[in-house]
């Protein structure tokens, strides 16, 4: 399993936590809206050495906090994915896992026995095939969605979903049917799509959500969820000086 990427040092992947990230190649979905199109076919990308990953989260333990592993999917890499997650631990910084659940024999491996200190999953869409079809790209079993998330939100790690919003796929009316599927969750951010770079060649062109349409969608969340975060209120029409697409 190759490392395609890494930023030594970020606040913004692990919410409290100073973290180094490691991307991880292929993912078995194709999300519209996804920035990361070149880890879906890694070949030509330069592998990151990992023993020097490794090297620099030892040097820097006390100032990092931890390691944020993400991709593409990182599940797919089975035990690949336990034995980097093993050598970071052994560097003494804490590990978040980041995926879109599709896996849950592998994400309950991540929650037993303390293997991970954080999970992010990724909800695409409302759990219905149709629905996932939509954004992702792909027939997902959107059981093994649901099974992750439920195993997630009773596993007591510390975790959150993440929302991805994007006007004219996944909006408030999306958002009201996913919250009861996310009863119980510890947090939940809804995030704002980037348009830069969207495998979706057509949403680059695409004005994101408004803040106070960002803000409306937290409260949707609000009752079903212990804590709500909204990120991209600054990247919305507003902020970039342009109007909203009309109606």
């Amino acid at each position: 399993m190759d490392i395609k990427g890494f930023i030594p040092n970020s606040l913004l992947e692990w919410e409290g936590c100073v973290s180094c990230v490691l991307f991880l190649p292929f993912c078995n979905l194709r999300c519209r809206y996804c920035h990361a199109g070149h880890l879906l076919d890694p070949a030509g990308l330069p592998t990151v050495d990992r023993q020097e990953v490794l090297s620099y989260m030892r040097r820097n333990r006390g100032w990092l906090d931890g390691a944020v592993i993400t991709g593409g999917e990182p599940t797919l890499h089975g035990h690949e994915l336990l034995g980097l997650i093993g050598d970071i631990r052994a560097t003494g910084l804490k590990v978040m896992v980041e995926t879109n659940g599709t896996c849950p024999d592998q994400v309950g491996r991540l929650l037993s026995d303390a293997r991970v200190d954080a999970v992010s999953m990724d909800v695409k869409a409302p759990l219905d095939r149709e629905s996932y079809q939509q954004v992702t790209g792909r027939d997902v079993d959107v059981g093994t969605v649901r099974a992750s998330i439920r195993s997630i939100v009773a596993s007591g790690i510390p975790h959150e979903f993440r929302i991805t919003v994007v006007p004219g796929l996944v909006g408030q009316a999306e958002v009201e049917r996913i919250a009861p599927e996310l009863s119980g969750a510890q947090a939940v951010a809804i995030q704002n799509f980037q348009p830069d770079h969207c495998l979706d060649a057509g949403l680059r062109e695409v004005l994101p959500f408004m803040p106070d349409e960002m803000d409306a969608m937290g409260q949707v969340l609000a009752g079903a969820v212990q804590r709500v975060v909204i990120r991209g209120r600054e990247r919305g029409p507003a902020a970039r000086g342009q109007r909203p697409a009309p109606a």
